[in-house]
């Protein structure tokens, strides 16, 4: 029988539920639902197109305009290990304080360790309107790459990226995943379909600092995975 767990901020009640980050049930069965949207998350997902396995830390959702329209739900997953390794100046901080931790955001979008962010849409989009979208969250943010942080390239890994919407239209329900490793090395699949690899740091810094920078897209996302860190910081 599939166990569904209701949970908003990632791994930290899993545990109260009896389930494990090595069990079969953790990697197979075991979801958690984005609060708002109630669209269902696996604690664990695969980076397209490999056999890496990253784990949840937080789910929020996107919304549109004053009448807070939802668009889609997003989760984060890193490599736990990774993020342990690359974090442990932040280990044994409360969620509380990692969430209002200025610097602590900023290592997380150093990117020392691998992360993904899974989207799901929650409203039918055209695939024109997700590719306007993502350009303008993100070109502002290659070209500051490149003036401010001596980032070149990412405006053309940027073009590459657009064209993987090149689809009539992204219906309720569809999934975009886009990983990056610590090289710089972006794997994304839209709709299920596999894309080609992008070796691109800029931009791979670009797409995750939409959802965790000074500016993110989702407040209370930022907040919700932030909190969330302070378990996979634990080791739990």
């Amino acid at each position: 029988m599939k166990r569904t767990i209701l949970l908003s901020l990632g791994p930290a009640l899993l545990v109260a539920f009896g389930v494990h980050s090595g069990s079969a049930v953790a990697q197979e069965e075991a979801v958690v639902h984005e609060r708002s949207s109630g669209v269902a998350f696996p604690v664990e997902i695969t980076v397209p197109g490999t056999d890496m396995v990253h784990r949840i830390t937080g789910t929020a959702i996107r919304t549109k305009t004053f009448l807070k329209v939802k668009v889609y739900a997003f989760g984060l997953y890193v490599d736990p290990e990774g993020a342990r390794t690359a974090l442990t100046d932040y280990a044994g901080m409360e969620p509380k304080e990692l969430e209002k931790n200025n610097a602590f955001y900023g290592a997380v979008l150093e990117q020392d360790f691998g992360m993904t962010l899974r989207l799901v849409m929650t409203r039918d989009v055209g695939g024109d309107d997700m590719a306007e979208a993502f350009d303008g969250a993100l070109r502002p943010r290659v070209q500051q790459a490149a003036t401010e942080m001596s980032m070149p390239g990412g405006e053309e890994a940027l073009d590459v990226f657009r064209g993987f919407f090149s689809v009539d239209e992204m219906t309720k329900e569809s999934e975009i995943v886009f990983s990056c490793a610590p090289d710089g090395t972006l794997r994304t699949s839209v709709k299920g379909e596999v894309q080609s690899e992008i070796a691109s740091p800029t931009l791979c810094w670009a797409l995750f600092d939409v959802y965790l920078g000074e500016k993110p897209i989702s407040g209370g996302g930022k907040k919700n995975i932030g909190k969330a860190f302070a378990e996979v910081l634990g080791g739990m």
